[in-house]
């Protein structure tokens, strides 16, 4: 009897501190905390500085919806990848315009798919000679500032924490100079800040994060992973 009494008393402990950890994983000051973690690229004003944080490379996503109208929008995709042992960072772009349809799905149009390369602080066409613009030549990366005081200020919308996947997300509603000249609207326009953390990462296994900004329908979001050994091949392996 005083077995079976000691053996629930251990499994409710267990529980206990089960749900402990998962409530704490849900609130603002940890969430905040792991989408803090970003000062450690936000900003890096020369990317080939990152290979001395991630020696094995690193990938960043960057995409922009803009322009956007009921009867359709712009879209571009670039696709970087740093190679920690040559140093290089080259990767893709696609540019598409998207027309709506109605009730149908809308219309996919491919303006431009071809290489880019980092080089001179600015992501360039492989093909100079290209009829297509790159829309942000710099990451906000590059430029904004993220850390755990100025986040601490911000107002915040909705947090997240799912059992499920392991996975939190935390927004804000802000002006800032530098995110609103990026996303080229006026000074005083709020616009909406959103750090989505991958599993991996609230676990301290992993680095990833996805860092979106929107202005109403437009949007721009940077997704960066950074890693200790390689992971991939290059653009053009």
């Amino acid at each position: 009897m005083m077995k079976k009494i000691g053996l629930s008393v251990v499994l409710l402990g267990v529980a206990v501190l089960t749900l402990t950890g998962c409530f704490t994983k849900s609130s603002r000051r940890f969430i905040e905390g792991k989408a803090a973690e970003l000062s450690k690229v936000y900003p890096t004003e020369n990317l080939e500085d990152l290979f001395e944080k991630f020696p094995g490379g690193f990938s960043i996503w960057s995409e922009d919806l803009y322009d956007y109208k009921e009867e359709g929008y712009m879209f571009q995709s670039v696709k970087l990848r740093g190679d920690g042992e040559t140093k290089q960072i080259i990767g893709t772009i696609v540019s598409e315009k998207v027309t709506s349809n109605g009730t149908k799905a809308p219309t996919e149009e491919k303006i431009y798919e071809g290489g880019v390369v980092y080089k001179d602080g600015r992501i360039q066409l492989m093909d100079p000679q290209a009829n297509a613009t790159i829309k942000n030549p710099k990451l906000l990366l590059q430029e904004f500032t993220i850390n755990r005081k100025t986040l601490s200020k911000l107002k915040m919308g909705r947090k997240s924490y799912s059992f499920e996947t392991g996975s939190a997300n935390i927004n804000y509603t802000l002006t800032d100079p530098i995110l609103n000249n990026y996303m080229r609207v006026e000074q005083d326009k709020e616009l909406k800040m959103i750090f989505y953390i991958m599993s991996g990462t609230v676990e301290n296994k992993a680095y990833s994060y996805t860092l979106d900004i929107k202005d109403g329908h437009n949007s721009h979001s940077e997704l960066f992973s950074g890693y200790k050994e390689k992971k991939y091949k290059l653009y053009n392996d």
